[in-house]
């Protein structure tokens, strides 16, 4: 595909948007080096803010655009494209293909007289219920209580009761527990079938096995799969490569894609194409990051969020374009700081509403769906019932009062860790760390040293430090490291007694931390997010090293390694590993094909072999 003339170029950075798709182009010289605009992290569009730096206004990740590697976030670098330049000095890249000219035939539009019997009901965040039919599909149920150890609650509450909802089947995208919520879960029928995404490390299945359900489906990506009559589901994992997934549901021919929080992945727009309606999160702070870091002043913190709230919004906005979507339904983001101890952190936090949306999306083709806990919405009549609110709901004063007032401490105390059973245990806790070894995914990690601060105690302290992917803790506790916690000790405790995830901790804004340099450790703290992510394979290979390459067969690495391969190729985009072309082509061919870049095929080779060597 022609992208420029080499004597068109700026010395420098250089912006081509071609067929409505932008990429980089940095000219040193004779030298072209041709960059993707798609952000690696969420895929929103990156901007360029002069001739070296390229960077996302979501979560400010900054490239440099000589390199393509990250100012700021360690092993991240721009998608790259091989730059072809023939004696003329004319531009091509090779195996690009725009969504206009894939072959995926389009669905034709749904049928009206089955619209009429979709209704959508928003239960609260991200708990939507799509019913068809008077079967009834709930997604992501939390619905009573708290969440991330009593640090997040409804705002506004929820109108229902988990006990009052009878779906027939649950969704689950993954394991935080604004989203896989216990005491949510305990409410409904062991029976009802409940589908999750078949994640390699299997937590989701063995957490709601703990629960009592019986019938519980672990769906590969990319898979369609019918749960009912003229119901279907296939799941897409985002292009972070983070624990989590979005979920397209066709009902009644009705597409609605369900991308939580997962952000834009453009291998799944060029598998579905359009879609009826997208539902998505819609704001900022869903994290401890700015809030929780004191290496940052309050200015910088609000200026962070404030960019961010704004970014967000425009990402909705692409995203819906990207896929043509006739509606979008604004939620999960519908929660509040629960803890009057974090109060000046809500102070800090600048959230959308729903209002913003509306705003945004003001001259936009889309029709945005309102939706607040208790609202519904008819596709076949077009009609939106909701209940009234106060108008003065998303005011600080009004956020901040209500927190003040309606603090349950009794209910709290369910949530949060009993400090008479999680005393602090210096030996249980080193013994976890030094265990991630164990983890395959230790050898992605970057070089860094840690120092970890429970209950903010320097007697209580300890050091260890990553490099070469191997952790070694320190016999002192290291003054000046690359990052320092400080965290609850009975929080540490049920962290590493129980595996949970450290998103539980960071996500409920327990935790302080301080970066030096100021660069967030991507695969650090992937392991965390889901740790003992393989533990014992269940296979075994005699070559240990470089056993996979580009010209590696897929059909046979699948057959050589079985499932754990499935899985790996489908977190990176190969989904379709069943179909006949999987026995003729190599990993680079599919890799093209399915508009996986370089960067992303040797991740995934590497993790290949780590499996491969076990």
């Amino acid at each position: 595909m022609y992208i420029a003339h080499i004597d068109e170029l700026d010395s420098g950075l250089n912006e081509r948007v071609i067929e409505g798709h932008k990429f980089f182009i940095y000219k040193d010289g004779n030298d072209i080096k041709i960059y993707d605009s798609v952000c690696p992290h969420q895929g929103a569009t990156l901007h360029c803010d002069n001739k070296d730096l390229v960077y996302c206004k979501v979560h400010n990740w900054r490239f440099d655009a000589k390199s393509g590697e990250s100012h700021n976030i360690q092993n991240a670098n721009l998608f790259t494209h091989k730059a072809n330049i023939d004696k003329s000095g004319n531009i091509h890249i090779d195996n690009y293909v725009f969504d206009t000219k894939q072959q995926t035939i389009t669905p034709p539009p749904p049928q009206v007289n089955k619209l009429a019997n979709i209704t959508i009901n928003m239960h609260a965040h991200a708990c939507l219920e799509f019913i068809y039919n008077n079967f009834s599909l709930v997604c992501d149920p939390w619905i009573d209580g708290y969440a991330f150890f009593g640090a997040w609650r409804h705002y506004p509450k929820p109108l229902v009761k988990a006990k009052d909802i009878k779906p027939d089947a649950i969704w689950i995208s993954h394991e935080h527990s604004d989203h896989f919520h216990a005491q949510t879960l305990l409410s409904f029928d062991k029976k009802i079938p409940i589908y999750i995404p078949a994640f390699a490390n299997t937590r989701l299945e063995k957490r709601l096995e703990g629960l009592g359900f019986l019938h519980i489906y672990s769906i590969p990506f990319g898979k369609r799969t019918k749960i009912n009559d003229d119901f279907y589901i296939t799941i897409y994992e985002p292009a972070s490569l983070w624990n989590d997934a979005q979920a397209l549901f066709e009902i009644g021919g009705f597409r609605i894609l369900n991308i939580n929080d997962a952000g834009i992945n453009h291998r799944i727009h060029r598998e579905i194409k359009s879609l009826d309606c997208i539902c998505a999160a819609f704001s900022p702070g869903a994290s401890g990051y700015p809030a929780t870091y004191t290496h940052l002043d309050r200015e910088q913190k609000v200026d962070i969020y404030e960019k961010s709230r704004v970014a967000t919004l425009d990402m909705l906005v692409e995203v819906c374009r990207l896929y043509k979507a006739r509606y979008f339904i604004p939620f999960a983001s519908h929660f509040i700081l629960n803890h009057p101890k974090h109060i000046e952190y809500m102070k800090i936090v600048r959230k959308n509403t729903i209002y913003n949306v509306l705003e945004r999306f003001n001259k936009e083709d889309t029709e945005v769906i309102a939706m607040l806990a208790g609202d519904s919405f008819n596709v076949g009549d077009n009609k939106l019932i909701q209940h009234e609110r106060n108008k003065n709901l998303y005011h600080t004063d009004v956020i901040i009062q209500h927190i003040e007032d309606d603090f349950d401490e009794k209910q709290f105390l369910e949530y949060y860790p009993n400090k008479n059973e999680y005393v602090f245990d210096k030996k249980v806790v080193l013994d976890y760390f030094v265990n991630l070894n164990k983890i395959p995914e230790m050898t992605f990690c970057e070089d860094l040293s840690v120092s970890v601060y429970p209950d903010s105690k320097l007697d209580l302290a300890f050091s260890f430090i990553v490099e070469k992917g191997w952790l070694q803790i320190q016999d002192e506790v290291i003054a000046s490291p690359n990052l320092t916690m400080k965290i609850p000790s009975e929080i540490l405790m049920y962290i590493c007694k129980n595996n949970e995830s450290w998103d539980e901790a960071t996500i409920g804004y327990w935790c302080e931390f301080s970066r030096n340099p100021d660069i967030y450790h991507t695969e650090f703290w992937r392991i965390l997010q889901t740790p003992y992510y393989v533990k014992k394979p269940v296979y075994s290979l005699k070559n240990t090293c470089n056993m996979i390459n580009e010209s590696s067969n897929i059909a046979e690495v699948l057959e050589t390694l079985g499932e754990i391969s499935e899985k790996i190729f489908a977190r990176y985009g190969l989904y379709c590993l069943t179909c006949n072309k999987a026995t003729m082509e190599n990993i680079e061919q599919a890799c093209l094909a399915h508009g996986i870049d370089s960067l992303r095929m040797r991740r995934m080779i590497k993790e290949l072999n780590i499996h491969a060597a076990m």
